[in-house]
């Protein structure tokens, strides 16, 4: 009897803003075997706004993603291309007080409102519910329509490219184990982490300090309560992003072994002739071609002690759990 090959598997990297995400994926979507979708969560509004992919081209008219859409709209018969929030991929809203576009058209005061509540009722239903066969039933109707249409778009990108692993750097916390329960098979979490110092340091040009030390103790907080509640440990693993860019081949040697692949050093070899297709995040940033940097240290001089004081009274805590002090 021949032997079977084994299923495609779906990476959903879970992360803060500005916690490294966007390179990680880039990174990793660099395998032969693999494709890096970016922010999947955000491919409606990306549509509806008439955004790039990240090789130039509107989304809506890359090639490369035309074989996805075509072959979901096939399975839903909805063609995202031309009614882009048609297939419910779950909420992806953006505050006021952070980075990104937002489609005020789509993203009502009414609709932002609805989807805070949406996720309020979606958290207390995940740290609620007791563990048992039929528990997917207890989650929110539209949780459950959101998780089953990703995973759609995820099956129709395995087929499109070809690829053993597709990647998702959307970041949610509380999607992460939607996916899972829904695909245990399959699904598979990485959790990443970056010192909290670093993100705050990033994201202070648009942010309070005492409100982004608390968003990345919220993002961190949770992401750990609800993997370890809802996820089997096999299934999951946490990267430190500060690990990553110190020896990249290492930790994705480690990656690959975790998901059951062959690590390729091509993951690591970038050149002016790569095109990436990617959704959401900006892989343009990046310079790769001279390798990854090293981790700086910046926020050494871009946060007073006074910040530093209020980062380690918002998240001092969960960053000594993850060894950063």
């Amino acid at each position: 009897m021949p032997s079977m090959s084994p299923p495609d598997k779906y990476l959903y990297i879970v992360s803060s803003p500005h916690g490294g995400s966007t390179l990680l994926s880039l990174v990793l979507g660099n395998h032969p075997q693999a494709a890096n979708l970016g922010e999947v969560a955000f491919i409606p509004k990306l549509l509806a706004l008439g955004e790039l992919c990240t090789c130039g081209e509107p989304l809506s008219a890359c090639p490369h993603w035309g074989e996805t859409f075509a072959l979901l709209a096939a399975r839903t018969g909805i063609d995202m291309r031309a009614a882009p929030y048609d297939l419910y991929l779950g909420e992806a809203l953006k505050g006021k007080d952070g980075s990104g576009l937002i489609d005020h058209a789509q993203q009502t005061q009414w609709r932002y409102l609805l989807g805070k509540l949406r996720g309020a009722l979606d958290t207390a239903t995940l740290m609620a519910t007791p563990r048992w066969p039929g528990m997917r039933l207890t989650m929110l109707p539209s949780v459950r329509k959101g998780s089953r249409n990703t995973l759609a778009l995820f099956e129709a990108a395995a087929q499109a490219h070809g690829s053993a692993l597709i990647i998702d750097a959307s970041k949610s916390p509380r999607k992460a184990p939607h996916l899972y329960l829904h695909n245990p098979e399959q699904v598979r979490i990485l959790h990443l982490v970056r010192d909290a110092r670093g993100v705050v340091s990033s994201r202070k040009r648009y942010m309070r300090v005492e409100r982004a030390a608390e968003r990345w103790n919220h993002y961190h907080t949770l992401s750990r309560r609800l993997l370890d509640r809802w996820v089997a440990p096999e299934h999951r693993l946490r990267l430190r992003y500060e690990d990553f860019v110190a020896d990249p081949a290492a930790s994705l040697r480690s990656v690959f072994a975790w998901l059951d692949m062959p690590y390729d050093p091509a993951c690591l070899q970038f050149s002016d002739d790569i095109t990436v297709h990617s959704a959401g995040g900006n892989p343009a940033r990046f310079d790769l071609a001279g390798g990854i940097r090293p981790e700086d240290d910046r926020w050494k001089t871009t946060l007073s002690p006074e910040d530093l004081h209020i980062v380690d009274e918002q998240a001092g805590s969960t960053m000594r759990d993850f060894g950063y002090v």
